[in-house]
């Protein structure tokens, strides 16, 4: 890919990302109330509606990606640190609450909340790192 201005870069970015999450908003959420609707949900169609709002989250993270490739070197050390970063702190969550978990000190935890936690430490850690300056 070829490498565009910091600006071209966030635009593209933010074009992709809106509809992307709004599609992973609209299948979150009508497909959990759509669910509630039968008295035995069917199985096929519990594993369709995860695929849906699976499928907008891979794409997120292909746009994420590319957004790093399209940018300076500067941003993209700052955001693979970040990266990398939230990566660790999710998986080292992952081990210890495992490891609670074989040891009887906590009940299950779900495992959709890693997602979401590997998020906000790749956002924070960004940003702690000078993500903030590319605002």
């Amino acid at each position: 890919m070829t490498q565009q201005t910091f600006k071209s870069a966030s635009k593209r970015y933010w074009r992709a990302f809106v509809p992307i999450m709004l599609v992973y908003l609209v299948a979150t959420l009508a497909g959990s109330f759509y669910l509630k609707t039968f008295e035995v949900e069917p199985v096929w169609l519990q594993t369709t509606v995860a695929v849906a709002c699976t499928l907008p989250m891979l794409l997120f993270l292909f746009i994420q990606i590319r957004y790093f490739l399209e940018t300076d070197e500067y941003n993209q050390m700052i955001q693979l640190k970040g990266f990398a970063i939230g990566s660790a702190i999710t998986v080292g969550a992952i081990f210890l609450i495992g490891f609670l978990q074989m040891f009887h000190v906590v009940d299950q935890v779900e495992v959709f909340w890693f997602g979401p936690a590997f998020f906000i430490a790749y956002g924070l850690s960004t940003y702690l790192l000078g993500g903030r300056q590319l605002l």
